[in-house]
């Protein structure tokens, strides 16, 4: 299986692709409990955040059957303008859930931030479409941001929000560091790291 960056002609294509695979993740469905509005809303969130952060976004090539997100060491968590427009027009898509969203980032980014204090690849997210699930293409995803580590020496990090999600990071040299809630009223969340 072939592994690419994201052209940024199918960032659409990979936005919805997202946010099919995390419909059900306990964390959007915090933030935006009504399962049609989190339908409507997901693509959306995800698009904007390809413009607005400085990940690396790895994919299948030809049909986009999953994405990776790895943001590296070192360089800024946010681009600024796409940053601030996100600021402006967040709270017109998701009304009463504006205040979740930008709680569990902030809880999130906290939470990573003191488990893992040192330079760190960080996964932002990967998703597969739910079809495609267990046919090895979430472990291919997992690689160019373990490898990039690999070769710099560094660790490599991420926070998930579903238990069952442990047993598949633990295959790819992840452990537990942390576990709590993102938030007082939000969901569990576990950060994992993988040592080099």
């Amino acid at each position: 299986m072939e592994i690419v960056p994201l052209p940024r002609e199918k960032r659409p294509e990979a936005a919805a692709v997202l946010a099919r695979a995390f419909q059900r993740d306990p964390a959007w469905q915090w933030v935006l409990p009504d399962a049609r509005r989190r339908a409507a809303v997901l693509p959306w969130l995800f698009a904007s955040s390809f413009d607005v952060t400085e990940a690396e976004l790895w994919t299948t090539a030809g049909t986009i059957r999953g994405l990776s997100r790895w943001m590296p060491p070192g360089r800024p968590p946010v681009k600024l303008g796409p940053a601030i427009r996100a600021l402006v027009i967040t709270p017109l898509r998701l009304r009463d859930a504006t205040q979740r969203f930008f709680a569990y980032g902030r809880a999130i980014d906290d939470l990573r931030t003191d488990a893992v204090p040192m330079p760190h690849w960080y996964l932002a997210g990967i998703g597969v479409e739910p079809g495609e699930r267990g046919r090895g293409i979430g472990s291919a995803l997992m690689q160019p941001g373990i490898d990039a580590a690999q070769m710099g020496g560094l660790p490599c990090a991420l926070l998930t929000n579903n238990e069952r999600n442990l047993s598949f990071y633990r295959t790819h040299g992840f452990e537990v560091v942390k576990q709590t809630r993102a938030t007082r009223t939000g969901p569990k969340a576990w950060v994992l790291v993988r040592n080099p």
